[in-house]
C-alpha cells in the first residue's frame, strides 16, 4: 500500500514501524510541519503494562524507550502541606524529545519517508493520492475538520485551565499536589522523566486564574508567580518554559464515526484523555498497534477501518468515561479540600471509579491500614446510613426505586439519588407513575448499588414523608455534576412544561450488603 501519514508525533512515527514490519513494500511518508527536534513538551509517562504491551510489538524501540526512561513505584499525594505516598504503581517517565527521536531513529531504520517542515493543507487531494490516509495531526487535526461533516466530532472544552511547564527538581513519584493561595487553589501534577528534569502540569480552576491576573503578566512573571505557589514543592527551583507558556483550556475530544472512506484519524485527532488519568501517548500508541493488528487480519483499507472502529471504540469510550470522572472531580475538588490528608488521598485516587478499595490494598496495604485507622476514629453516623456507605452518595450511583402500583403490585424504575443526613431524596416530574404511585401509595423500597462493585449496596424501606416543589430545580442542579459531568442540569433535557418534585423518604429498615469488602 501507499500510506500517507499527516503529523509525526507518537501515533503516525509507531503505526509507520508496525506497517513496515508487516509489509516492507509498503511507501509509507509522514508528513510534520515542525522539524525533528521540535517539540513544545516535556516529559510523557508510562505504566508498567504499557511497556510491556509496546514490547510484543518491536523490540527494539522497547529497549531503547526503557534505557531512556526514569522508573518509579509510587503516587504522591500532597494535600494541606502533607505528603503521602501510595506505593505499587510501577511507572515510567521520558523526555518526549527523547521518545520522539528513538521512533524517528526506528523508522529510518525500517525505511519510512518522514518528511519534515511540510505543511498540509489540501487534505482530500493527499488522500486521493494513496491507499490509506492517516490524520494523526493532533488535537486541532485538520484533518479531523476537513471531515467533520461524516466523522460527527464533538468538542467539549473544560473549564479549568492548565500549563505545561518543567523544573529540575527531582520528583520522587507521579506527584498531584494542591495549594491554596491568595488568588485560590492551585494544582499540580508533576513527574521525573529524565536525571535532570521533570514535567510540572499547573491547573487553576477560572475564578483563580482571574484572581491572579495572569492576563495581564509576562511569562517570565507567571513562571515566578507559579513558583512562589508551589515553593515548598520545587525545593527552591524555578519553573521553566521551554519558549512555550500558554494557558489552555482542555479540549474533550469524540468523534461518533472513526473514519471516512481511505482516511482514518489517530491519537488526539481522533479523542482525547486529560492528563490526570494517564498518557495521551499511551492511547495514541494503543491506536496504532490496534490499527495495525485490523490490517494483518483485514488487508483490504475498506475492511479493516471499520473494523478498527469496531474493536477500538468501546475500548476508547471507557477510558474517556474515566478520564471525564477524573477531570470532573478536579472540577470539583473544592468540596473535598477540608478532608485530612489520609481520606482525601484515597478519595482523590478513586476518583475515576477504576481503582477500589481491594485494589488500593493489594497495591499498598500500608496506605489502607491508615485509611483504616482513619475511618475508626470518625464518630459514628448520627444518621441511618452507615458512614462506611456513605461514599454512593458521592458517585454516579443509579438507584432502584420500587413503588407500588394501584394493584399492588411493584414498579420498578432507576432513579438519581442523594442523602440529607436524615432522608433518602429522589427528584422527579410531577405526574409520571412513581409520582402517582408515591403521592397515593407512600411505602417505598430503593436500592442503591455500588456502580464500582454490584455486590456491595444499601437497601432501603421506608414511607415517603414529603413531596415538595420547593428547591427541586435547585437539587436538581446540585446533581448534574455528579451524573453528567454538568454544573448544571442542561434545559434541554427537560420537557416542557415540566414541574420538578423532590421526593424524602424516611429509611425506617436499612439492609446493607458488602461480602468481599
Amino acid at each position: 500500500m501507499k500510506i500517507n501519514i499527516i503529523g509525526g508525533g507518537p501515533a503516525s512515527l509507531y503505526f509507520a514501524i508496525l506497517m513496515k514490519k508487516q509489509n516492507p513494500s509498503h511507501a509509507i511518508i509522514i508528513m510534520e510541519r515542525d522539524g525533528p527536534n521540535d517539540t513544545f513538551g516535556w516529559g510523557i509517562v508510562f505504566s508498567e503494562k504499557t511497556l510491556l504491551f509496546l514490547k510484543d510489538q518491536d523490540e527494539p524501540t522497547y529497549a531503547a524507550i526503557t534505557a531512556a526512561s526514569q522508573a518509579w513505584d509510587d503516587v504522591v499525594v500532597s494535600h494541606k502541606g502533607e505528603p503521602i505516598k501510595i506505593g505499587g504503581n510501577p511507572i515510567s517517565g521520558i523526555a518526549r524529545l527523547t521518545f520522539l527521536n528513538i521512533l524517528h531513529q526506528r523508522c529510518r531504520e525500517l525505511g519510512v519517508d518522514l518528511r519534515f517542515h511540510t505543511n498540509i493543507t489540501d487534505v482530500p487531494a493527499l488522500a486521493a493520492d494513496c491507499d490509506l490516509l492517516v490524520g494523526a495531526d493532533g488535537a486541532n487535526s485538520l484533518v479531523r475538520r476537513t471531515y467533520e461533516g461524516f466523522c460527527l466530532p464533538s468538542v467539549d472544552v473544560r473549564q479549568n485551565i492548565f500549563m505545561w511547564l518543567g523544573t529540575q527538581h527531582p520528583f520522587d513519584g507521579l506527584t498531584l499536589t494542591f495549594r491554596e493561595s491568595e488568588a485560590g487553589l492551585f494544582i499540580s501534577h508533576s513527574y521525573k522523566f529524565s536525571l535532570t528534569h521533570s514535567t510540572f502540569i499547573v491547573e487553576c480552576p477560572p475564578e483563580t486564574w482571574l484572581k491572579a491576573g495572569f492576563e495581564r503578566v509576562t511569562d517570565e512573571q507567571t513562571c515566578a508567580y507559579l513558583a512562589e505557589v508551589f515553593k515548598d514543592d520545587l525545593g527552591g527551583h524555578p519553573l521553566l518554559s521551554n519558549n512555550f507558556v500558554r494557558w489552555l483550556n482542555f479540549p474533550l475530544i469524540k468523534n461518533k464515526r472513526w473514519h471516512h472512506q481511505n482516511v482514518v484519524p489517530l491519537g488526539d485527532a481522533l479523542h482525547t484523555a486529560h492528563f490526570s488519568i494517564g498518557s495521551g501517548t499511551k492511547l495514541a500508541l494503543e491506536d496504532s498497534i490496534a490499527l495495525a493488528q485490523c490490517f494483518v487480519e483485514y488487508p483490504v483499507v475498506a475492511d479493516a477501518l471499520p473494523a478498527f472502529q469496531k474493536v477500538r471504540k468501546p475500548i476508547v469510550d471507557e477510558f474517556q468515561d474515566a478520564a471525564l470522572q477524573s477531570l470532573s472531580w478536579l472540577e470539583n475538588v473544592t468540596a473535598y479540600l477540608p478532608l485530612d490528608p489520609i481520606p482525601f488521598t484515597y478519595r482523590l485516587l478513586t476518583r475515576s471509579k477504576r481503582v477500589g478499595y481491594n485494589r488500593l490494598k493489594r497495591g499498598d496495604p500500608d496506605f489502607i491500614a491508615r485509611y483504616d485507622e482513619w475511618r475508626k476514629r470518625q464518630p459514628p453516623s448520627f444518621g441511618p446510613i452507615p458512614t462506611e456507605f456513605l461514599d454512593l452518595f458521592q458517585k454516579r450511583t443509579f438507584a432502584h426505586l420500587s413503588t407500588l402500583m394501584p394493584d399492588g403490585t411493584p414498579h420498578v424504575t432507576p432513579v438519581w439519588v442523594d442523602y440529607d443526613g436524615q432522608y433518602i431524596l429522589v427528584n422527579s416530574a410531577k405526574g409520571r407513575l412513581k409520582d402517582k404511585h408515591m403521592e397515593a401509595r407512600p411505602e417505598v423500597a430503593i436500592e442503591i448499588q455500588d456502580p464500582d462493585n454490584p455486590n456491595r449496596y444499601v437497601l432501603v424501606r421506608g414511607p415517603v414523608v414529603e413531596i415538595t416543589e420547593e428547591g427541586a430545580d435547585a437539587h436538581l442542579d446540585s446533581l448534574s455534576p455528579r451524573y453528567l459531568n454538568r454544573p448544571k442540569y442542561p434545559p434541554g433535557m427537560r420537557f416542557p412544561g415540566e414541574v420538578r418534585r423532590l421526593y424524602k423518604i424516611l429509611p425506617k429498615h436499612v439492609t446493607t450488603w458488602d461480602p468481599f469488602g
